[in-house]
């Protein structure tokens, strides 16, 4: 019973071997060259452009903050989101009932103080003709004159008290600054707000928005003031909408191990569809060369054959024409300008227009089967 077993596992053994001897004679046999097909393109003129991506968010281009200058409840609104304003109009109301009793107590105290200054005042003036006819010392006029300064320092703190008291009173009534429309609004009727706090926001106009962008620090240098953006945002994917830069901010934004730079786009809005707070996904163009000789990015990385590296230095594959030898191309070296998103500018070395130089390589496979189809 051994005998039979081990038997057949060696029948199996060697049926699985011819199996693999007749695949793989059978592949070889349908494998008849494998080549090379070269992909070339010509060098010609055209335009080099290089651009950086980059994120952003869209603000109002002037914003102007109103502000509360005193504390207190606010007793009336009169304006909301969206509504155009006009300059010195009525937005809110704070309660001023504190600031009416302020005003009584602090005018009170400045008539008195009037009329004891007048009072000093008219003392001063007897003394003063009193010390002309020798009846009294030269010590009880510098008594009256020191008098008649202690009052009149009193009188002008309680002056300015009552004048503080009096722009307060100003100060409940929240009037607009400019002409223009509401942007935000941040304040409630019946609300308790401390001074300094922003009711609104107002703009003058939409028709002009400011884009801030995020840099990448590896990018920033290639940032100036001046150079053309374009970008797009999710509620118009279709519109692209075109900008400037108009100031380049050095101080940077560090967020984990990414460092990045602000920069301000400033950009038309004349139909009004761009709002703020949208995210906007931006290119800025940095480099733009016009009518330049050109070779696509990739003719510099790929190569036929193993080529040595030569630092600081750039070579292209060149299509020679009538050349015999197994590889129809030779290695020239060239000088750069412009290294482009798509293209390269060529400044010199041995490539010119018309010529054609290596982008791509396939491999090809013939078979018996492409080689029987040959002559039919």
């Amino acid at each position: 019973m051994q005998k039979i077993m081990t038997l057949r596992r060696t029948i199996y053994v060697a049926v699985a071997v011819v199996l693999i001897l007749i695949l793989y004679f059978w592949i070889k046999s349908c494998s008849r060259n494998v080549h090379a097909v070269y992909r070339y393109e010509e060098v010609a003129a055209g335009d080099v452009q290089k651009s950086i991506s980059v994120t952003g968010k869209l603000e109002v281009y002037e914003p102007n903050l109103v502000l509360s200058r005193i504390g207190g409840i606010v007793n009336n609104v009169f304006t909301d989101f969206n509504k155009h304003v006009t300059r010195g109009q009525l937005l809110a109301v704070i309660d001023a009932t504190d600031i009416e009793h302020k005003i009584l107590r602090a005018e009170s105290q400045y008539e008195r103080a009037k009329l004891d200054l007048e009072e000093v005042r008219r003392n001063l003036e007897g003394k003063n003709e009193l010390l002309k006819e020798k009846l009294i010392s030269r010590r009880e006029m510098e008594v009256a004159e020191l008098s008649y300064q202690k009052v009149l320092t009193q009188y002008r703190q309680l002056k300015l008290e009552y004048e503080i008291a009096l722009k307060e009173r100003g100060f409940s009534r929240i009037t607009s600054p400019v002409s223009g429309v509401v942007i935000s609004r941040e304040v409630e009727p019946r609300g308790v707000y401390s001074a300094g706090k922003v009711f609104f926001i107002i703009a003058e106009s939409l028709s002009r928005m400011r884009l801030i962008i995020n840099v990448d620090e590896s990018d920033i240098g290639n940032i100036e003031n001046g150079q053309e953006v374009s970008f797009t945002v999710s509620a118009y994917p279709e519109t692209r909408f075109k900008g400037a830069i108009s100031q380049v901010r050095i101080n940077p934004i560090v967020q984990g191990a990414v460092v990045t730079y602000q920069s301000v786009v400033i950009c038309k809005n004349d139909d009004l569809l761009l709002k703020p707070g949208m995210t906007a996904t931006a290119t800025i163009l940095v480099g733009n060369r016009k009518n330049v000789l050109r070779v696509p990015n990739q003719s510099f990385i790929v190569s036929p054959v193993k080529a040595e590296e030569v630092p600081g230095k750039k070579f292209l594959w060149k299509k020679q024409r009538g050349l015999m030898d197994e590889i129809p191309l030779t290695r020239v070296e060239v000088t750069t300008g412009l290294v482009g998103d798509q293209y390269t500018e060529i400044t010199g070395g041995g490539i010119k227009a018309g010529d054609s130089v290596l982008v791509g390589i396939q491999k090809h496979f013939e078979t018996k089967d492409e080689l029987s189809g040959y002559g039919k």
